[in-house]
């Protein structure tokens, strides 16, 4: 018996259903059909809201969630964990060579964004600093800005250990 995950993409399009098939997966919308070959499997990134499968000629990304009736958003995690479970378990008997992933913590982006943010504001206050002919006071300002910056660029290590090797198996 075929294992199979299904999705609706976009409330204009009809639904898309996964299906493994031997050593593939299988595509279909409407009449349209993709075959992935799971031996051409370079890697499989898994998080909870889907899965991303990188292949010799492209990427096939398959969500966890759907557009429902009333373009509601409908968790259809237990059948996504199941198809990916399972293409996991055949391609790491099929493609030995394949990286499997989970996704890191979604806090790391916010605090890439925060130290960002805290080095943009530290060029501006030296700019502004010596604008107004307060160089020092700007440096000294300035620099407790970037320790800000450096202790947040310290923490994301420790954040992405989430970001481990998946269990194929």
């Amino acid at each position: 018996m075929a294992i199979s995950h299904s999705a609706r993409l976009s409330p204009l399009q009809g639904e898309t259903v996964w299906t493994l098939e031997g050593g593939e997966i299988v595509e279909r919308r409407g009449k349209r059909e993709r075959r992935y070959g799971l031996d051409k499997l370079r890697s499989l990134r898994s998080a909870e809201g889907g899965a991303i499968l990188t292949f010799a000629r492209g990427k096939l990304t398959i969500p966890a969630m759907s557009y429902g009736r009333g373009l509601r958003p409908e968790n259809r995690a237990a059948s996504f964990s199941a198809f990916i479970g399972a293409v996991a378990g055949t391609a790491a008997v099929t493609t030995p060579g394949a990286r499997f992933r989970n996704a890191g913590t979604p806090l790391a982006e916010p605090l890439i964004w925060a130290i960002g943010l805290l080095g943009a504001g530290a060029v501006a206050l030296l700019l502004f600093a010596a604008t107004a002919g307060a160089w020092t006071l700007g440096v000294a300002l300035a620099a407790r800005l970037v320790f800000v910056l450096i202790l947040a660029a310290g923490a994301l290590p420790w954040l992405d250990r989430a970001h481990q090797n998946m269990d194929a198996n």
